[in-house]
């Protein structure tokens, strides 16, 4: 089995919590969904599903699962190297409250220290994204300035909370980025594939 295809399948399935303050009681969160389907069912559905086809605004939704497959491979050492750092000086909230955790400011703390570079964060709930669910990959170098980036799933239902642990990823950063149709893009491509 692919292990990129079985790490991205750990990811959309991990648990990341409730909070009262969340509104995944009344929606779901993304994670009790996922947690209902198979890699398979991952693997067999849609890239893409397309909505308002008839419209002036077409605009479409692409699959996450899919998404990270075709761009990411996952860094199984490096992500070895991650947890290990973390485990150095592991947080305890009464024991040691200032360590480290597999969250944002840990991650850009030990990229900036392994890659010698600032880290920078980007979540794509920021950008015009076709995404069935949110990202945040922290990265140094500026987009195009590695391969490598530390990449969390937002797997909650507010997007402020909810992130799954990160992992490591040596990524393809056009196919990365390519993650918005607009309007023209989509009613070109319904056109192309009515005639063919």
């Amino acid at each position: 089995m692919n292990q990129t295809k079985q790490i991205i399948y750990e990811m959309l399935t991990e648990p990341t919590g409730t909070h009262m303050l969340d509104s995944g009681g009344a929606y779901g969160r993304h994670w009790e969904r996922n947690q209902k389907m198979s890699l398979k069912d991952f693997e067999n559905e849609e890239e893409y599903k397309l909505f308002d086809t008839d419209t002036d605004y077409p605009y479409c939704e692409k699959s996450l699962f899919h998404h990270l497959v075709e761009s990411c491979d996952f860094a199984e050492r490096e992500t070895m190297y991650f947890e290990n750092w973390i485990d150095e000086d592991k947080h305890h909230y009464i024991d040691n409250p200032e360590g480290r955790t597999n969250e944002l400011e840990s991650v850009e703390e030990y990229m900036t220290e392994r890659f010698g570079q600032e880290a920078e964060c980007f979540n794509s709930y920021n950008d015009g994204c076709d995404l069935s669910q949110t990202i945040q990959f922290v990265f140094v170098g500026g987009f195009y300035g590695t391969d490598m980036i530390a990449l969390s799933i937002h797997n909650g239902c507010d997007v402020r909370g909810g992130y799954t642990d990160y992992k490591f990823f040596r990524i393809d950063w056009v196919s990365l980025l390519n993650w918005h149709m607009d309007s023209d893009q989509i009613r070109d491509e319904l056109e192309y594939s009515e005639a063919v």
